[in-house]
C-alpha cells in the first residue's frame, strides 16, 4: 500500500496519522515490509504474523467491474455513433451550400 492509503486508513479510524506513518516508515526502511496499521491497538504491527493479507479476490472484482463499465461505455458510444439506416434514402452530396455562389 502507498502511504496515502495508510494515511486515509488512520484518518478513518480517528488516529494521529503523522505519528503512525513515521513509525511505519521506520519499520519499512529497516526492511520490515510486512508492517502495517493495527486498528485495534492504534499502532503498527507485523501483518504477516497476524495473517492480515489483501485478498486477491478484491483486486479481481475491481478489475472485472472496471472492465464491464468500460465495455458498457464503449457499446453506448458505438450505438450513438451508428450511421443512419439506408431506409432514409440517399444523402445529398456535400457542397458549398445554397447561399454561396461558385
Amino acid at each position: 500500500m502507498k502511504s496515502i492509503d495508510f494515511r486515509q486508513l488512520c484518518d478513518n479510524a480517528g488516529f494521529d496519522a503523522t505519528n503512525i506513518l513515521n513509525k511505519l516508515r521506520q519499520k519499512h526502511h529497516k526492511g520490515l515490509q510486512w508492517y502495517g496499521v493495527d486498528i485495534n491497538s492504534e499502532n503498527i504491527t507485523d501483518n504477516m504474523q497476524y495473517f492480515v493479507w489483501e485478498p486477491a479476490i478484491v483486486k479481481i472484482n475491481a478489475l472485472t467491474a472496471a472492465t464491464e463499465a468500460a465495455c458498457l461505455i464503449l457499446s453506448v458510444d458505438e450505438t450513438i455513433r451508428n450511421p443512419k439506416s439506408s431506409q432514409d434514402g440517399p444523402q445529398p452530396p456535400m457542397g458549398r451550400g445554397m447561399g454561396r455562389p461558385m
